[in-house]
């Protein structure tokens, strides 16, 4: 059997998800701001170019060990 919450309790949860929804809402400034204002790269960004770079050049040596190895075969 279910119990219904406090008055407290249900307060608080209002309060809460009263927060959460202003923290959602982005006022137009604040848009304004996001379209407008260029961004660089962050560290993250460039880390994860130069790992995919690393991962690319490993694969085209495979596959060219792997080419060898098959023409080596015939």
């Amino acid at each position: 059997m279910e119990t219904r919450p406090s008055n407290t309790e249900v307060r608080a949860l209002c309060a809460w998800s009263e927060a959460v929804q202003e923290r959602r809402e982005l006022h137009p400034q604040e848009i304004v701001t996001l379209v407008t204002v260029p961004r660089g790269p962050t560290e993250e960004d460039i880390e994860l170019i130069e790992m995919r770079y690393q991962q690319m050049l490993a694969l085209a040596n495979l596959e060219v060990l792997f080419a060898d190895g098959q023409l080596d075969r015939m």
